[in-house]
C-alpha cells in the first residue's frame, strides 16, 4: 500500500468517525428535545424549568460522552445560563405571562400544552447543537465561550422553537433520512 493510498484511507476513516459522530449527537439531542417538551408539560410553575434544566445536564453530559470531552457540571451550568439568558429577554415576559395564561381554565390548558413545551424543546435544541458544534471542532467544557457562541444560540433556538412548534401541534417534522442527519 502506497503513502498516497495510506494517507487517503486514513481520511476516509476520519471522516467516516466525524460522521458517526453527528450521527449520535443529532439522535441525542432530538431525544433529549423531546424529553424537554415532555418535562414543559408538567403543571406546576417553574417546576417545568428545573425538569428541562436536569435533562439539558444530561444531554449535555451525553454529548461530553460521545465526544469524548470531560464533563464539568458547574462550568456547564454556568455556560448554560449564559446562553439561556441571551434568549429570556425577549421570551422572560412572555414565559412570566404563559404561567399566569396557564391558569386560565381551558385556555390556558391549551395554551400550556403547546407553549411551555415548545420553549422546552427548543431551548434544549439549541444547546445541544451549540455544544455539539463546540466539541465537534475540538473543544471542550473548560473552553467553552457561551458570550461568543450566543449568536448561533440564538439562531439554534429559532429553528429549535420552529422544530418543536411544528412536532407539538402535529405537523411533519419527521427525522431526516441518514444521509441529511449525518450532515446536520
Amino acid at each position: 500500500m502506497s503513502e498516497a493510498e495510506k494517507v487517503e484511507e486514513t481520511e476516509e476513516v476520519a471522516v467516516a468517525e466525524a460522521a458517526e459522530l453527528r450521527a449520535q449527537a443529532h439522535s441525542c439531542i432530538n431525544r433529549h428535545s423531546a424529553y424537554a417538551a415532555v418535562g414543559g408539560l408538567v403543571p406546576i410553575p417553574f417546576l417545568e424549568m428545573a425538569t428541562s434544566t436536569t435533562i439539558q445536564l444530561r444531554m449535555l453530559a451525553k454529548l461530553c460522552d460521545i465526544y469524548g470531552v470531560p464533563f464539568s457540571e458547574n462550568a456547564i451550568k454556568n455556560s448554560v445560563s449564559t446562553l439561556v439568558a441571551t434568549v429570556l429577554p425577549a421570551t422572560g415576559v412572555g414565559y412570566a405571562a404563559a404561567n399566569l395564561i396557564r391558569r386560565v381554565p381551558v385556555v390556558g390548558t391549551i395554551f400550556g400544552l403547546v407553549a411551555m413545551p415548545t420553549f422546552a424543546a427548543a431551548c434544549t435544541y439549541a444547546l445541544g447543537r451549540v455544544f455539539a458544534w463546540h466539541f465537534a471542532k475540538g473543544g471542550t467544557v473548560a473552553n467553552f465561550d457561551a458570550e461568543e457562541a450566543s449568536g448561533k444560540f440564538q439562531e439554534e433556538f429559532e429553528e429549535g422553537k420552529r422544530k418543536a412548534s411544528e412536532y407539538v401541534k402535529g405537523g411533519k417534522t419527521a427525522a431526516k433520512p441518514a444521509a441529511a442527519a449525518a450532515k446536520a
